[in-house]
Parts: C-alpha cells; structure tokens; sequence
C-alpha cells in the first residue's frame, strides 16, 4: 500500500462520523482515538530513528549525555543502540541506562496494554479544546484506573482532524522508587507523513537527597517503512508545517 493509499483510507476512517467535532462527546472522542490508533499500527512496518538523552542534576551540578538509535517494528521488537555518551559516568547508569531498560520492559507482552490510552486503562473527562503546535486539540483529562508503573495521570491533546495524541502531560500512576517524591512530565508527538511518533519527552523528579534531576529527550531522523512498501531508507515522510 502505497502513501496515497494510507492517507485516503485514513482520510475515511477518520471522517466516518460525519458531525461537527463540537457535537462529539467525550466517549465518541475516546472511540475516534482508539479507532485511529488500530488503523495507523496496522499500516506501520517499522521506523528506525535516531534520539539524544540530555540528563542534569542541579544539587551535584552532574550532566550527561548519551545518543541511541532505535530500531523498531510492531508490536515489540525494539532494539536501542548506544552510539555515543558523554558526561557523569553516574547518571549515565543511574539515570539514562534504567529509562532505556524501561522502555524496553514496556513493550513486551505482559506490559504492552499498559502503554496504550484506552477505557480498559483509564477514565476521561472532556476539559476543553485548545491549539497545540497548530492543531486544534480536545483536551482529556486522564485517571488511570489501577496504579500500575506505565499507566500516567494528567492530560492528553487529541486533534481533531485525525484523532491522534499530539501532547500528554503529567505523572506516573505509580510512583517508580520509594526516593522519587515526585516525577512530572511532557510528552510531545510530531505528524510524519500519516503517523505520529514521538518528537520529545521533558521531565524533573525531584529526589529525596539528591533533589532535582532534569531529563530531556529529542527524537529525530525518522526513516518509516509502511506495509506494502520497501523500505524507506534515507527518506523522511515528515509532513511540513
């Protein structure tokens, strides 16, 4: 299947409901998500990209950087390679090294379903809509529905036009260490050709003894491969502003 073929079957599947996106009620948005969500997966074969972890405690005035490139093919075969690191030899093991063994814990098949923002998940309340990086964007309150480690508490922005995530914003439904008091986050997503993959992560915890801890995380250089495609090599379906 070609992209032209993606776009207008999602073009379809997202205009289906043919009433005015103030007239949706907060069900019908969840339904439109998921939905959506189902469609875009199944027309993703994989993507390899490339991110920079930047980690700064602010007490101890320790920093690190380390690059990875990911590799990645749905439902769960991840693969997360260090290619370069710099900085506190601490925080990069303490910090960087536990978030991207996490990431990997996430996406095998007992901790799958945690990831994914669904009714079995969570309960919603419509809040209001707003823009966001130019897309108008309902806006969801989110309660988890059991305090599990991938589930969040906060907020999501849904667009309108193809019900897909475009920021998440809170914290862990379960709190990852007895020393953490308190880790909050922002989660930003950026539209490539018909999907939508992650552009960044910001985080700060803050930490009995050790106090603020900052981590950051860029995504960039996307190269997707579709089902029905070869693959895409050096090509970069990333749709313009």
């Amino acid at each position: 299947m070609n992209l032209l073929a993606i776009l207008a079957l999602l073009s379809s599947v997202a205009g289906a409901a043919d009433v005015a996106s103030t007239d949706l009620s907060v069900d019908d948005i969840v339904r439109r998500l998921v939905e959506m969500d189902k469609v875009r997966a199944s027309m993703l074969r994989g993507y390899i990209a490339e991110r920079q972890y930047v980690a700064e405690n602010r007490k101890f005035s320790k920093h690190a950087e380390v690059s990875v490139q990911e590799s990645f093919a749905p439902p769960d075969q991840k693969e997360l390679k260090v290619i370069a690191e710099d900085g506190s030899p601490l925080v990069r093991r303490k910090v960087i090294d536990k978030l991207i063994e996490a990431e990997l814990d996430s996406v095998r098949h007992e901790n799958r379903d945690q990831t994914h923002i669904t009714p079995e998940n969570y309960s919603f309340r419509l809040s209001g809509i707003a823009q966001v990086d130019g897309y108008t964007c309902f806006v969801l309150e989110v309660t988890p529905k059991s305090a599990k480690k991938y589930l969040m508490r906060g907020q999501i922005w849904v667009a309108q036009d193809d019900f897909a995530i475009v920021r998440m914003e809170g914290n862990p439904a379960k709190n990852p260490s007895i020393w953490t008091k308190q880790v909050r986050f922002v989660r930003r997503y950026e539209k490539h050709g018909p999907f939508w993959l992650p552009a960044s992560v910001e985080s700060e915890s803050e930490i009995v003894v050790a106090g603020t801890s900052t981590l950051e995380v860029r995504y960039s250089g996307y190269r997707i491969e579709t089902r029905g495609e070869p693959p895409a090599g050096g090509r970069n379906a990333r749709e313009p502003r």
